[in-house]
């Protein structure tokens, strides 16, 4: 076994085996997931293009779309091609310095995620509730400070995990069954753990999830309340139709990132390749299946 002085030794590094238990058949993935990798590059590229290209989109709604197609083409980025590469090559070593490197991007594009969708609850439930404070609340301004707030916020409360676990002393077999650098499959190929390390993913759930969670339910309870107090079907259905790609998005992402959570808790009494495949959903789907909700709902 070796020491905790292994930490700052160039030649740290992890193996990423991939699905745990279907190494002979994963290959197979290697198809549906390099579909997806493609609808979620061209589909973000081309949403952000129109959006920064077209004049008459230059409004509040867009900007956000803009906003999180920039996030979710980081998600693609940082993670389909390490993806693409296991399934298709087998096992990878990752080094320890691009191995936190892409804990720290996977968990910060979590968290961004997560904070657009509360500014995208809060634009449509000011547009909704409060239409005729619209255009003095939702301005320019307002969006800039916005994205800037929630980028620092997820910045500095995702940065303390790379950091956590790049002080953890790791044993010499360092197999993490997983295809990307997720901070719990890390942690434990460490030979020694610390109370704070184990505990920190479930205080950023805390300090940020739920919260987020919270504010946008309550957000999208009021929207609905509103909504069917309008007297006019046409109004109703009008409303229903802004909002309801915004609701997909939101329960897909919340849902697929407690069904990842669930599967970690209880990861022991379930195939050890569910809670990998749960954990690839979480960072691949929303990028794929956004651009396609809102290239649909929206006509402009």
């Amino acid at each position: 076994m070796e020491n905790g002085s292994q930490n700052n030794s160039e030649d740290l590094s992890f193996l990423l085996t991939g699905f745990s238990g279907l190494q002979d058949v994963q290959h197979w993935l290697f198809v549906p997931f390099f579909f997806m990798f493609l609808v979620a590059l061209f589909g973000n590229l081309t949403v952000m293009y129109i959006v920064l290209t077209e004049q008459s989109l230059h409004k509040p709604m867009y900007w956000f779309i803009c906003f999180l197609s920039a996030v979710d083409l980081i998600a693609c980025l940082s993670l389909m091609p390490s993806l693409l590469l296991i399934l298709s090559s087998g096992p990878q070593a990752i080094h320890s310095s691009t191995c936190f490197l892409q804990m720290f991007c996977v968990s910060f594009i979590g968290a961004m995620e997560s904070s657009v969708l509360l500014l995208m609850a809060y634009d449509r439930y000011i547009a909704v509730c409060k239409p005729l404070s619209y255009s003095s609340v939702v301005t320019n301004a307002f969006i800039l400070r916005g994205s800037i707030i929630v980028t620092i916020r997820s910045f500095c409360i995702v940065l303390p995990m790379p950091v956590l676990a790049g002080q953890l002393p790791y044993c010499s077999m360092r197999i993490v069954h997983s295809i990307y650098c997720e901070y719990l499959a890390i942690i434990n190929t460490a030979c020694v753990r610390t109370t704070i390390s184990d505990t920190f993913l479930y205080i950023v759930l805390a300090v940020i999830g739920v919260p987020d969670a919270t504010f946008i339910g309550l957000s999208y309870y009021k929207i609905i309340k509103a909504t069917l107090k309008l007297k006019s079907k046409e109004a109703q259905q009008k409303t229903f139709s802004t909002c309801s790609s915004h609701i997909f998005i939101i329960v897909s992402f919340y849902l697929s990132g407690l069904l990842t959570l669930s599967i970690s808790i209880f990861e022991n009494k379930m195939p050890p390749y569910m809670r990998v495949l749960f954990s690839v959903l979480y960072i691949t789907v929303p990028p794929t299946l956004n651009p396609i909700i809102y290239s649909i709902k929206n006509k402009e």
